[in-house]
């Protein structure tokens, strides 16, 4: 989904310009940040990242929650500035889809075969159907057990025992 207005550098400036206020009428001007004991400065900090990540999401697409915590801004922020800036956007963490990792393909793709057993496909089908390149899939055809060469470029599903 996209931000309800683009993000500019105005609009982050007057995100933060009320807490710079608040930190600087609590404890000075000068103060030291370093050791901020109610974290007004990490929470400047994070809001200022959070709209620039907005900012690339915007460009990128994905899930804005996913990608404000991979850039590790803190939950409760992340979910200020979805409600504030983004249109229909979930901040719950629990429908995130986890992430699709290359072992979960390959598990998939050997469920697959052993669903197919005794059929026969080209390099190309099986490509497509696991989600790899032809040449990683030929990669993993020399080694695998789920399918046996039936000639040059022709595989047969099937767990070899």
């Amino acid at each position: 989904m996209p931000l309800l207005a683009p993000i500019t550098n105005d609009m982050v400036k007057a995100e933060v310009a009320p807490l710079w206020e608040e930190l600087r009428q609590k404890y000075g001007q000068k103060y030291d940040f370093s050791s901020d004991p109610d974290g007004l400065h990490d929470r400047i900090s994070a809001t200022c990242h959070g709209m620039g990540v907005l900012q690339y999401w915007e460009r990128h697409g994905g899930s804005a929650m996913r990608r404000l915590r991979s850039f590790g801004i803190p939950t409760e922020i992340c979910m200020e500035l979805i409600d504030k800036y983004c249109e229909g956007e979930s901040t719950d963490e629990e429908e995130l889809v986890p992430k699709i990792t290359r072992a979960s393909l390959y598990k998939a793709f050997e469920r697959w075969a052993e669903e197919h057993e005794g059929e026969q496909f080209s390099t190309a089908q099986l490509a497509e159907q696991a989600g790899f390149s032809q040449a990683t899939v030929r990669k993993y055809l020399r080694t695998s057990a789920y399918f046996t060469k039936v000639k040059s470029g022709w595989y047969e599903a099937g767990y070899r025992r």
